[in-house]
């Protein structure tokens, strides 16, 4: 029997990824994908074949399971991808391989993550659930595809399993469930299976609070198993990481007080975040919603706190607040994906080369963990082969944003130093509010990967307001979109009213539209207009080149109103991140409108 090469592939990814309501559904449905591709590698190279992608030996200390944040060495496990592929030597059937690793995974996330929940969570569960339907909702998650042929020419081989496994992806199984109960409600999270939970007022209390599920919320097996995969201190709430910038301006200016409340927050039983390992949870190791006063009440009624929310509240927090200003309420998803990717791998040649290739790969993923969480306060959900998803505050984002993209060049310099084009980063960042679902919170970051990688090597943001508002701009790495918007938001914060920005915007709605015919000389009314604005300020009056605007009257019309719209653009995405900026209370802001 001759060598094969075996790709496998798992899922549901994007939409299950997605399916989440708070941190740790989100986190752990991640970590949980990447420890059944973790586990489809054991078994690969238990039935002797060869990793390629990812590039991991057999023994490779990374192919052990680890469903917790760390291991016991306090490193965190290598993120797996779910798509696998492998060389199977010659003697070893590829079909009967592609079943054991099936099987392997399968009784992996059925015996290992589920099967501990459903224990734990026996309180929770609703009476009359059988295991008949818990086990048809835990193993009908999992969708497994592989291919295999014969290794002739290693590129034309790979790139035909790759055709036949997107070929099987486009056919669904539509199983009918047999093991409904019916006239139930369905799962908050995916909408489709049946809710395994007990009616609320039979739900054990202490495990309600230690998991946070709500009276109105209903979990599947799976989204339970998201839920209470994993111990609840281990997961950095979003709100902590959003204001993670903030936190550390107030152990600056608000010591003391920040310190007493650290003491309140004991007292109460606060929920806590037991991650020393990550620079955001350090300095406030407590759930920051605290820090908004009309999150108080709820966060009481949530975690069954004891005392008067208000009381508290004003004796414990308000003190901070006094002394740094209520924290601004956007937290920033960024999502990066690698361009020319599929034309670079496609030119590898031979299974040594594509094995390069990944380590490369698996080199940029651990230092983008370094970056994210070491380097700029954020917490990273993946970073897998050229796959980043991450949550940071916003004064950090556009930094660590071009330091994932320097870290991918240099990374991509040395392992595809002979193709051309090089694989660039894209990178979105998808920046809106706290009280957001997690799933719309990652649908934005998405969004704005795709508008960065409709040109390709780009970083791209949108902005999106809870008064409805969206604002959204994007720019190539080489003309240094983080700088621009840098230097936008000294802008708004030291020079010019973000009223004025308003003010242009309405001048460009007012104009006539920059279509085919339209004439040039309105690029004279265009021009008058927006320097006629700019000079009415109450700083005394700017000239178009200090707000970082050209204007030059014989440019033709559709080409100088885009330039305007584009500086309009850039500046009411700055204006976000002008306004997260930690302040102490008394410092002079620019004028402000609401958006």
């Amino acid at each position: 029997m001759t060598a094969h090469l075996l790709l496998v592939t798992l899922g549901p990814v994007q939409d299950f990824i997605a399916q989440a309501r708070r941190t740790r559904d989100l986190w752990y449905g991640s970590h949980m994908l990447s420890e059944l591709g973790r586990a489809a590698a054991r078994a690969l190279v238990g039935g002797d074949a060869q990793l390629i992608f990812p590039a991991l030996a057999k023994n490779d200390p990374e192919l052990a399971p680890c469903l917790a944040p760390l291991r016991p060495n306090g490193q965190p496990p290598q993120n797996i991808p779910n798509k696998l592929l492998a060389e199977v030597p010659s003697g070893t059937d590829p079909e009967a391989l592609a079943r054991t690793v099936r099987e392997a995974v399968m009784c992996f996330w059925r015996d290992d993550p589920a099967a501990p929940v459903k224990a734990k969570c026996a309180k929770l569960l609703t009476p009359n659930l059988t295991d008949d339907l818990w086990n048809e909702q835990i193993e009908t998650l999992l969708e497994f595809t592989a291919s295999w042929l014969p290794l002739g020419n290693y590129a034309t081989t790979r790139r035909q399993l790759e055709q036949a496994v997107a070929g099987r992806k486009l056919l669904r199984d539509f199983s009918a469930w047999r093991h409904q109960r019916g006239n139930v409600p369905k799962s908050s999270l995916d909408g489709g299976r049946e809710t395994v939970l007990a009616p609320p007022e039979q739900r054990r209390s202490e495990l309600v609070h230690k998991y946070r599920i709500t009276d109105g919320e209903q979990l599947d097996a799976v989204g339970l198993v998201k839920r209470a995969g994993g111990e609840p201190d281990q997961f950095v709430a979003v709100v902590n990481i959003a204001l993670a910038s903030w936190i550390a301006c107030a152990d600056q200016c608000a010591k003391t007080e920040l310190d007493a409340l650290r003491e309140g927050c004991r007292e109460i039983g606060l929920a806590r975040v037991s991650r020393r390992d990550l620079p955001c949870a350090v300095p406030f190791p407590f759930d920051a919603s605290v820090f908004f006063p009309n999150r108080w009440k709820t966060l009481f009624e949530e975690q069954g706190l004891p005392g008067y929310p208000n009381v508290w509240g004003s004796q414990y927090v308000s003190p901070v607040l006094r002394k740094v200003g209520e924290p601004y309420p956007y937290v920033a998803c960024l999502v990066a994906d690698g361009d020319h990717m599929g034309r670079a791998i496609s030119s590898l040649t031979s299974a040594a080369d594509h094995r390069t290739f990944s380590c490369a790969l698996a080199g940029f993923a651990q230092q983008a963990r370094q970056i994210v969480e070491q380097q700029h306060r954020g917490v990273l959900v993946y970073a897998g082969g050229d796959d980043v998803l991450a949550f940071l505050p916003l004064p950090e984002a556009l930094a660590c944003a071009e330091d994932l993209r320097n870290c991918f060049a240099t990374a991509m310099a040395s392992a595809c130093a002979d193709i051309i084009p090089c694989p660039t980063l894209s990178v979105g960042l998808g920046i809106g509010h706290l009280l957001e679902s997690l799933g719309e919170l990652l649908a934005l970051g998405r969004r704005a990967e795709r508008l960065a990688k409709d040109i390709r090597n780009a970083l791209a943001v949108i902005v999106e307001k809870r008064s409805g508002n969206t604002y959204a701009w994007r720019a190539g790495w080489d003309d240094g979109p983080a700088s621009l918007l840098h230097k936008a938001t000294e802008l708004l914060a030291q020079r010019l009213s973000s009223r004025k920005v308003y003010e242009i915007a309405n001048l460009l709605e007012r104009l006539p539209k920059p279509v085919q015919g339209t004439p040039d000389s309105w690029s004279g009314v265009l021009a008058a207009e927006v320097r006629r604005a700019l000079a009415r300020t109450e700083e005394g009056g700017l000239a178009p080149e200090d707000v970082g605007l050209q204007l030059d009257h014989a440019t033709d019309y559709p080409t100088l109103h885009a330039c305007v719209r584009e500086w309009v653009e850039r500046l009411l995405v700055a204006r976000t991140f002008a306004r997260a900026l930690p302040r102490k209370q008394g410092r002079s802001k620019a004028n402000e409108v609401s958006a």
